[in-house]
């Protein structure tokens, strides 16, 4: 693994300067060659550290999600930078979501699928399936936006399921492509897959 960026701390900033950092590396990620985003600055951190004092992660809960689901997409390792005895129950949840961790383990090919103003989207195979990961951020800091992925776009045909990954449920059939709506920092993490199929 070699790390794309400088330290990484518990800053939106330093989160969103994240996104393009791994669409540039992303290129080189194949089978015992990934993309380190550096440890998970969640939980109890800060303890002896050289910034700042000991805290609880700065980062908001839907900041912890996006972090998750951008370093679980684009396939980096993750490395938790708290100290886990400490750790409080929403980031224990984010760390033991069996779904989203396949997305990290078991998916290939990930890439950016789109970056336009304030939307993001990622996408991933599943090997196996006929389905495919996606993941919607918004990166703005006001405002919530509709990040639309047409099924086309991913390979899928008209009809496909859509699966929460964090909320671990289906969230019915749709036609052609969603346009999910997502909070400033926010992020969804989705199993796209063809109705009827595997």
């Amino acid at each position: 693994m070699w790390r794309i960026s400088g330290d990484f701390w518990d800053r939106w900033v330093d989160l969103k300067n994240q996104f393009p950092r791994f669409n540039t590396w992303n290129k080189w990620v194949r089978p015992g060659h990934w993309p380190d985003g550096d440890m998970l600055p969640l939980g109890h951190i800060g303890i002896r550290a050289e910034r700042g004092e000991p805290r609880m992660s700065l980062l908001t809960h839907d900041e912890r999600t996006t972090l998750i689901s951008l370093w679980s997409i684009a396939r980096s390792p993750l490395m938790f930078g708290g100290n886990l005895p400490d750790n409080d129950d929403f980031t224990l949840s984010l760390l033991t979501n069996d779904e989203v961790l396949a997305v990290d383990q078991k998916a290939s090919s990930s890439k950016q699928l789109f970056a336009n103003g304030n939307q993001v989207a990622w996408v991933a195979e599943i090997p196996g399936s006929k389905a495919k990961y996606a993941a919607v951020f918004n990166t703005g800091d006001a405002g919530g936006e509709q990040v639309r992925v047409n099924w086309s776009d991913l390979g899928l045909p008209a009809k496909c399921v859509v699966r929460d990954l964090w909320a671990h449920k289906d969230t019915g059939t749709v036609q052609d492509g969603r346009a999910f709506d997502v909070k400033p920092h926010a992020s969804g993490f989705y199993r796209i897959a063809p109705a009827g199929g595997k």
